[in-house]
């Protein structure tokens, strides 16, 4: 049944869901030869990944280019060649790249991934007139130098790399008219998503010259039908020193942050994606902007540009970079071993480790289960049994309770006055009758950190993004909207999702199987409708467990057969006393 306490429970657990979104905003507010090519792959290398495979001989292969020109030149003097954006094809198991005649990537595709329309995601939209590329990198070498590589054009040593196994790397090279040189190799692993980034410039140091920039431009492009939800896990990330710092766009259009201080990585993300910058050794601090594109430009409305500050010393620089551009994969963000994985939202830290314990055996299940909907199910059916003894209690609990009400209500008739009084009677036939009103809230209060755990792994880990179960239940993270309404309605939106109200339904058939007090009536039927409120634009996963859980605990209620006298006030009676013989 549901006492006071229950209800306060539920009623606290859709405060939390709904405004965690709020409080986490609140929170955190706003190498030139063959032979150097073989060496920068082998110290490039990430230090869980293997270090082998060399390099194929390096030859010229000119490709075709398209009618399309640079309006920004670096250097005047130089001559000004075409631009292409297809200059050189990448391809690996994971991902299809192509590199620019500027060296930097101009598409970059997943294989693994698709578009809810059907096309593979894409995670690098084309700059236009009004705003720089969405998902490249750029390099700025300090003043009275190189300040972007947009206009430079680079010589490849070949046209196209295919790294179907092992590692293997690509060199781009440009030449200024005053001789001074600039090399950026490519070093591709086909079992990783991104690749490692050496640069080396020759020439270029001045003498006021103390640092350089390595920037990731843009963030990560709208991959969503619904770009609000990408744009509510979007965000710029550094970690300088032990702390994670954030800018998230709110209802600002444009936030900075920057500091100084050891940085192990910048990062930039959507709600499931992410682009990151992993130096070789850490650098002297971090620059976070983000920024609202001009209105009514629609696709990327949020853009984000992160920011590594590196410290040059000598004549000649050497940068070794990995960069990880792909999906928010716990696994894959540990690799690199910096705490990239903590830019993960897992809720509060009393919440964390259920988030982390409910991702795991729902992973571990999927590995036997291709369907995530009969996992969510087998699931509700284990977490039910392990609630099994505390649930037994807690009807145990309210059948005395149940028992023990013409009694409790005696006792606040009879101490109608002094209400002091009626809590301290009330409390001792509790003692003595061997009862807790506390108890018959018990298994909901455990509940409480698994909804909430649920609530964020079904909403926002790549591994249950566009997850089907059957039907109309074609998306596990989103809601199961049937139609939608021609008008909105508060709290509950426009969409009709047919699981909400199904759990609505068996909401209301469980409270009704236990309803013991009669001036709870009304909550009989407030509490479902709520809940169908409160669900209808969670993801239906979660309104999945939840209707699941509800129905087992029907089945609990009306087929196990319960001991006699279960539940039943236990009567002490005085026992006479004895004479004593004088």
């Amino acid at each position: 049944m549901f006492d006071r306490n229950t209800i306060i429970a539920l009623i606290i657990v859709g405060i939390i869901i709904i405004l965690m979104p709020v409080y986490n905003k609140w929170l955190m507010p706003p190498p030139p030869a063959n032979q150097q090519a073989e060496t920068v792959i082998e110290q490039s290398s990430p230090e869980k990944t293997d270090k082998s495979s060399g390099t194929e001989a390096i030859t010229s292969a000119p490709a075709d280019t398209i009618n399309a020109t640079v309006a920004a030149v670096v250097d005047s003097a130089a001559p000004v060649k075409p631009y292409t954006s297809e200059l050189v094809e990448i391809e690996t198991p994971k991902y299809k790249l192509w590199i620019g005649s500027d060296g930097r990537p101009t598409s970059y595709i997943l294989n693994d991934y698709k578009l809810k329309a059907g096309p593979s995601v894409n995670l690098h939209a084309m700059a236009t007139a009004k705003d720089s590329a969405i998902g490249t990198w750029d390099i700025d070498l300090g003043p009275r130098n190189i300040s972007t590589l947009r206009g430079l054009y680079f010589e490849p040593s070949r046209s196209r790399l295919a790294v179907l196994g092992g590692r293997d790397s690509l060199e781009l090279n440009y030449t200024s008219p005053a001789g001074q040189k600039l090399t950026v190799y490519y070093i591709v692993d086909s079992e990783r998503y991104g690749f490692d980034l050496v640069i080396r410039a020759n020439g270029y140091s001045t003498p006021d010259t103390r640092e350089y920039k390595l920037t990731w431009q843009g963030g990560v492009p709208t991959t969503e039908p619904d770009p609000a939800s990408d744009h509510e896990f979007g965000g710029a990330y550094a970690m300088v020193g032990e702390e994670l710092e954030n800018s998230q766009l709110g209802s600002d259009p444009k936030v900075e942050f920057s500091a100084t201080g050891r940085t192990p990585f910048v990062a930039a993300r959507s709600k499931y994606f992410i682009a990151a910058m992993i130096p070789s050794s850490p650098a002297a601090g971090a620059d976070l902007l983000g920024r609202t594109r001009v209105a009514g430009e629609k696709t990327v409305p949020h853009i984000y540009d992160a920011s590594l500050r590196m410290p040059w010393e000598g004549a000649t620089l050497e940068s070794r970079v990995q960069v990880y551009w792909g999906p928010i994969d716990k696994e894959n963000l540990e690799v690199y071993g910096v705490g990239l994985e903590n830019t993960m939202n897992w809720g509060w830290s009393i919440v964390k480790p259920f988030s982390l314990a409910t991702l795991w055996l729902l992973k571990f299940l999927g590995k036997f289960i291709s369907n995530y909907g009969i996992v969510i199910i087998i699931f509700s059916i284990l977490v039910k049994v392990l609630l099994w003894p505390l649930t037994r209690k807690s009807q145990i609990a309210m059948k005395k309770l149940a028992a023990l009400r013409p009694e409790i209500e005696a006792l606040k008739e009879k101490h109608a006055k002094n209400p002091q009084a009626m809590n301290a009677a009330m409390m001792a036939l509790y003692k003595e009758r061997g009862a807790n009103p506390a108890a018959g809230c018990i298994p909901m209060l455990l509940q409480m950190p698994i909804l909430y755990a649920l609530f964020i792994v079904f909403r926002s880990t790549i591994e249950f993004r566009q997850a089907p179960f059957f039907g109309w239940i074609s998306d596990l993270s989103q809601p199961d909207f049937m139609f939608h309404l021609p008008f909105s309605i508060p709290l509950y939106g426009s969409g009709v999702g047919l699981l909400p109200i199904v759990m609505g339904v068996s909401q209301f058939f469980m409270s009704k199987a236990t309803l013991t007090d009669p001036n709870q009536k009304a909550m009989l039927y407030i509490m479902p409708v709520m809940m169908v409120l409160l669900f209808n634009n969670f993801p239906s996963g979660l309104s999945l467990y939840y209707t699941l859980f509800n129905v087992l605990a029907i089945v609990e209620q009306r087929f196990i057969k319960l001991p006699e006298n279960f539940g039943s006030a236990v009567v002490v009676e005085d026992k006479p006393k004895k004479k004593i013989k004088k």
